[in-house]
């Protein structure tokens, strides 16, 4: 087996979250796919493996993604196109208005609190996972989290009560 052939196999089990994980930071499709390419063309240098691939292949497209932003000193985009991940949202008719609401007040919150949120739903993390990836402690992961999840609901109530 060449020394390489691990990163086939964190690349097919992990390549959506691996993929959320860049986007969470960067907010456009394009960089998030540069990112994870940086990311994996980095690790090919590896004389072996990590211990644990999958956290290590997170950190590195997160850290690949941050390059990038330095790198181009842009302001992120905020949408995915569209149908990109329709399987996630297909059992819940959600009305359009709510959802641009909703989208809004996400997009709002800090930058850290979505990135958290984003991890944790979209890329299935848990906050264990996450606090690795973020390298913060697991209690500042869970209570970034909770208070960004109140915050949103107190502002959906307040706007559909």
């Amino acid at each position: 087996m060449p020394q390489t052939a691990w990163l086939s196999t964190v690349y097919q089990q992990y390549r959506r979250e691996l993929f959320l994980a860049a986007w969470t930071v960067l907010r456009r499709v394009d960089l998030a796919e540069d990112a994870v390419h940086s990311a994996f063309v980095k690790m090919a240098r590896f004389p072996a493996p990590p211990d644990d691939p999958k956290l290590y292949a997170l950190r590195a497209v997160r850290n690949s993604a941050i390059d990038l932003i330095k790198a181009r000193s842009r302001r992120r985009e905020v949408s995915l196109p569209d149908g990109w991940d329709a399987a996630s949202a297909e059992s819940i008719p959600v009305d359009a208005e709510v959802m641009q609401s909703l989208v809004k007040l996400l997009d709002a919150l800090d930058p850290r609190s979505r990135e958290v949120i984003e991890l944790h739903l979209h890329a299935a993390l848990t906050f264990q996972e996450i606090s690795l990836v973020l390298e913060e402690p697991l209690s500042t992961v869970a209570s970034r989290y909770r208070r960004a999840l109140e915050k949103v609901g107190k502002e959906m109530k307040v706007r559909y009560e």
